[in-house]
């Protein structure tokens, strides 16, 4: 009888595992997704965003997804067309080639599909005077490991925020980010925030959080003991893989200037 309970246990273990795994680490993201989105210029980004504001809610990405493929030269009669209100499944394309049509088509798909860039759909994570830089990649422990995320600088106690809506997982201390919340965005991504001064009370694991509310203050902990006090924010996707942050970070931050 008992023998039967633990092969029942053992099976049921199993199960959530692989569950788990399947939920959170076997989504195929395409190749091309996040190397695209990752080396559009912010610049941009943002001047797209500016001649969409009297246009339909995604025509910036239309223009985002023209401009990023073509030559100011051979972009100008499409984009002129999409800021007279033309849809981009409407647009006369005149003499382009079809797999440069093709390439704009694929482009705006990722823009909607995975919409990091939508105006106010994200937000900056730290409420206050800040300076980073694009350190990702960058060794850490003498080498032994990658540094997998953005620092943001700012005095200790500067309050720190969710960048988005989604459901806290992890909370609390851990031996490189110190305090630290982990939160499983409802885009599916895991995002990171890490050497908090302090946590919120408010907050408890499985609790929904919402986008800009107050996670903690900045601080210093963990492994950033003898650094200047900042925060580390990074994003795993739902394959497992992290990414470098900086370029969303400098959009999301616009929106809040």
């Amino acid at each position: 009888m008992k023998l039967n309970s633990l092969k029942q246990l053992l099976v049921l273990f199993i199960l959530a595992i692989c569950t788990w795994r399947l939920l959170h680490h076997q989504k195929h993201i395409p190749n091309d997704v996040y190397p695209y989105l990752l080396n559009l210029s912010p610049q941009l980004i943002s001047e797209c965003q500016t001649d969409a504001k009297s246009l339909s809610a995604d025509a910036w990405s239309d223009l985002l997804a023209i401009r990023s493929s073509l030559p100011e030269n051979e972009s100008l009669y499409l984009t002129q067309q999409i800021k007279n209100k033309t849809p981009l499944i409407k647009l006369d394309w005149g003499s382009l080639d079809d797999n440069s049509r093709k390439i704009i088509r694929k482009r705006k798909a990722i823009l909607v599909n995975y919409p990091y860039y939508m105006p106010l759909q994200y937000t900056f994570p730290v409420l206050g005077e800040v300076w980073y830089e694009d350190s990702f990649g960058s060794d850490r422990e003498g080498g032994k490991r990658k540094h997998e995320g953005t620092d943001l600088f700012s005095k200790e106690g500067t309050p720190i925020i969710s960048v988005c809506s989604g459901k806290i997982e992890q909370l609390g201390w851990n031996r490189l980010g110190g305090e630290r919340v982990g939160i499983r965005g409802d885009d599916g991504n895991y995002y990171y925030y890490a050497h908090l001064q302090k946590i919120s009370s408010e907050l408890k694991v499985g609790d929904q959080i919402k986008k800009g509310e107050y996670l903690g203050a900045m601080g210093h902990t963990g492994d950033a003991l003898t650094t200047p006090d900042h925060l580390h924010f990074g994003i795993e996707l739902v394959n497992g893989e992290w990414i470098n942050p900086y370029s969303f970070l400098v959009v999301w931050q616009s929106y809040s200037k």
